[in-house]
């Protein structure tokens, strides 16, 4: 590609008065050349201060919810973090008999949303650390692979501080089925709604049924938005 020669016909195409300068892009550097009068003025810029220039507004995300963990902005759209700690939860599944709805009790949660997509971990212990090992979340509709949520016919909302709390309440209002049901949970492996059922009578979430994250790139906390985040 002839930069020179693209650089030469876009510029052949603007008015000369409405040309304030050039930004020449090196390795490692930046040159600005503006032109005052009959006088031509070169500025060598580091990297640095060019991205001061370009990002001078502010940004902020207002006020956090206080299972917010994390915000950022990337590439993709607005990325967040949050942590739920052990609680008991109101659970719809789906079964040939019609929908069956009990309160059972859950592990903590790692869940994190990018842009319209969300995922969800599981952790053990009752606060959160940032180096601690993410588990698959012991529940259906939710990609073996990714941990990326299914939410079937459901549209979740882009994510932003204020709409991640209402993706987190439409995830739990809506109905389980079986769909990606398997590999879930280590006494049914089969099934994880037949985990989830057993549950009915029980004060806490058994640890030990978490099942690990293998040949996984994300494994903590730490990696979501190195991993996750920068590749949505």
């Amino acid at each position: 590609m002839n930069i020179g020669l693209n650089t030469q016909i876009i510029l052949n195409n603007i008015p000369q008065q409405e040309i304030l300068g050039h930004l020449i892009i090196l390795k490692g550097q930046f040159v600005l050349i503006e032109e005052e009068g009959n006088k031509t003025q070169y500025k060598f810029l580091s990297p640095e201060a060019v991205e001061k220039a370009f990002t001078a507004k502010t940004v902020n995300s207002g006020w956090l919810s206080p299972n917010t963990l994390w915000w950022e902005i990337t590439p993709n759209g607005e990325g967040i973090i949050q942590f739920y700690p052990p609680q008991k939860y109101s659970v719809s599944i789906q079964t040939p008999e019609g929908n069956n709805t009990i309160t059972i009790p859950m592990p903590a949660f790692i869940f994190a949303g990018c842009n319209s997509s969300y995922y969800l971990w599981a952790v053990k212990g009752r606060t959160f650390k940032q180096d601690c090992q993410l588990y698959k979340a012991p529940l259906p509709n939710i990609w073996d692979d990714s941990n990326k949520i299914c939410f079937g016919r459901n549209i979740p909302p882009a994510c932003n501080p204020d709409s991640i709390n209402k993706t987190w309440e439409l995830f739990w209002n809506s109905p389980f089925n079986q769909d990606f049901s398997q590999n879930k949970s280590k006494s049914h492996p089969h099934n994880v709604c037949d985990l989830l059922i057993s549950l009915r009578t029980t004060k806490s979430f058994p640890a030990k049924e978490l099942v690990a994250r293998e040949y996984q790139t994300i494994k903590t906390p730490n990696d979501i938005s190195k991993y996750l985040f920068q590749h949505e």
